[in-house]
């Protein structure tokens, strides 16, 4: 160990906060996301050589390509000399850089995330990031707890309702529902029920005999015999009919479905799921939804959060996004900013066409901020593009500024504090209060 290192461990063991930890989430183009723990008063060596702590295999990093300490209050790196440079956010490292909590931290294709947690302030983070799919990583705390649950409920055979906005992920909840249960090797059948017309909608789920109607050449089998043992998926259940909505509670109910032109009851052993981006409750009380149905299905509720109310997720996703795409994408100076701020009304779906657009306009392997020409519903920060905000975007941002004047307000002007209370990184903070004109305050004596 050189003296600049064990002057720095010493400097560390005498001022740490020792109830804090940082997280390091690690993605290497050919191995699975990783999390490394590091602890107040640690200081890690990253690089391709054997007695590093972080252990790279990517061909662009050094033997010790950098080298990474925490305080207890702050996460720092310094580059050490290395062949290609260390980035944080697109910026190349010059010296000893202070490394914010959500920063992406970028040595050749691999990228290193930061999570801080600090004391007062517990995170509930996973051992592991659970990997939901390959563009959807599990990071956040309320992603996490989201995943957590899932695993809890996944051996019962208990009736999931599943909601959430359009493109949160409401099936991918379902699948992982089914993936962990004991029905995991038997058939998962998805079926979009806001595509059944009334007259169809019988035949779709429960099948139909030859003969039956006009057109019914053939015996059918439905979905509810076709997922047998397995998982079935409702999506936008709240789309029936009110007609097929009781003959779906009978089939709940008597666990046996009958065909369309038969009366043999057939037992089905099927777990339901359903998912909706409807207020059930608000259609039971408008007569648009059964009530007895609504009970049935809803055995316990799934509430899948909106991306922006995720921000941790979102370069964890990105990356997934980019990798395996033949080439190795980098992330241009405000992108990762840019992407975290966003108000993603579209949820994972809108993310993932900004992600294509901006792989398909850049040049060469780094993605700019113009290249994904973020439309004035996706860019939070600077002038809209294209015609002025709506009235009813006026509105939204006009109530998200006194949210974030309000936080600020209620921690003295502390950033971290009010950016913990929002359930956003830091750095999202700063780039929302820039955007609104809000200056720093004075931060008062109250601790953080």
């Amino acid at each position: 160990m050189d003296q600049h290192r064990t002057d720095t461990s010493a400097f560390l063991a005498a001022n740490v906060d020792c109830n804090a930890t940082a997280r390091l989430l690690v993605a290497e183009d050919e191995r699975p996301p990783r999390v490394v723990v590091l602890p107040a008063g640690a200081e890690v060596r990253i690089g391709r050589a054997d007695f590093v702590e972080v252990l790279l295999e990517d061909h662009r990093a050094s033997r010790v390509h950098a080298v990474l300490a925490f305080d207890g209050r702050a996460v720092t790196i310094r580059d050490e000399s290395s062949s290609n440079g260390t980035f944080v956010d697109g910026e190349r490292v010059q010296g000893v850089r202070r490394v914010e909590d959500g920063e992406r931290i970028e040595i050749g294709s691999s990228k290193i995330i930061v999570i801080l947690t600090l004391s007062g302030a517990p995170r509930a983070l996973a051992p592991e990031p659970i990997a939901t799919a390959d563009d959807v990583v599990a990071v956040d705390p309320v992603t996490v707890d989201l995943f957590a649950l899932v695993r809890r409920l996944a051996p019962s055979d208990l009736s999931v309702l599943v909601q959430g906005e359009t493109g949160v992920g409401k099936e991918l909840v379902a699948r992982a529902l089914h993936r962990e249960s004991h029905r995991a090797g038997k058939p998962f059948i998805a079926i979009n029920c806001a595509t059944l017309t009334e007259s169809i909608a019988a035949s779709e789920l429960f099948g139909h005999e030859r003969g039956s109607f006009s057109g019914a050449a053939a015996r059918k089998i439905g979905v509810f015999e076709s997922a047998a043992g397995g998982t079935l998926l409702l999506d936008e259940v709240g789309e029936l009919s009110l007609v097929n909505q009781a003959l779906l509670l009978r089939a709940l109910q008597e666990r046996s479905i009958c065909r369309v032109g038969s009366s043999r009851p057939v037992p089905v052993d099927v777990r339901v799921v359903s998912a909706t981006n409807r207020d059930l409750p608000l259609e039971v009380a408008q007569g648009r939804f059964r009530q007895d149905l609504y009970f049935r299905l809803n055995g316990v509720t799934l509430l899948v959060p909106a991306l922006r109310a995720r921000p941790r997720d979102i370069l964890p996703m990105v990356e997934r996004m980019l990798a395996g795409r033949g080439r190795r994408w980098r992330l241009g100076p405000g992108v990762a900013a840019a992407l975290e701020s966003a108000p993603w009304v579209g949820n994972a779906r809108e993310l993932r066409n900004v992600i294509e657009r901006g792989m398909a306009l850049a040049e060469r392997d780094e993605i700019r901020l113009q290249h994904l020409r973020l439309t004035p519903t996706e860019a939070t920060a600077g002038p809209p593009i294209g015609d002025e905000p709506s009235a009813f975007r006026s509105k939204v941002e006009e109530t998200e500024r006194r949210t974030i004047v309000a936080a600020l307000d209620s921690t003295g002007g502390n950033q971290s504090r009010a950016a913990r209370e929002l359930g956003i990184s830091r750095r999202c903070l700063i780039t929302r209060m820039e955007r609104y004109g809000l200056k720093p305050k004075p931060v008062s004596s109250r601790a953080d």
